[in-house]
């Protein structure tokens, strides 16, 4: 059973046959350059995403550099007293 509908109007088929489109011969598997290029331009994952999507993720963000300074300089108190 044909189901083409452009069989059944002539001027449709006229008008098909007379745009001729020449498709470029391409490789299909890209070299290995440019792989490497895609895989440096492709977008890196952001590794805090799922902390800073939560209010208490944000605020240890903003804690916990400070605790760490103290901690840092608390340890050089104690070794070099």
């Amino acid at each position: 059973m044909n189901q083409e509908p452009f069989d059944k109007d002539p001027l449709l088929q006229a008008k098909l046959q007379e745009d001729l489109v020449e498709v470029p011969d391409f490789p299909m598997k890209a070299s290995r350059w440019n792989r490497l290029l895609h895989y440096l331009g492709s977008p890196a994952q952001d590794p805090f995403e799922p902390i800073v999507a939560t209010k208490s993720g944000v605020i240890s963000l903003k804690v916990l550099p400070v605790a760490g300074g103290a901690a840092l300089v608390a340890a050089q108190f104690l070794f070099f007293l």
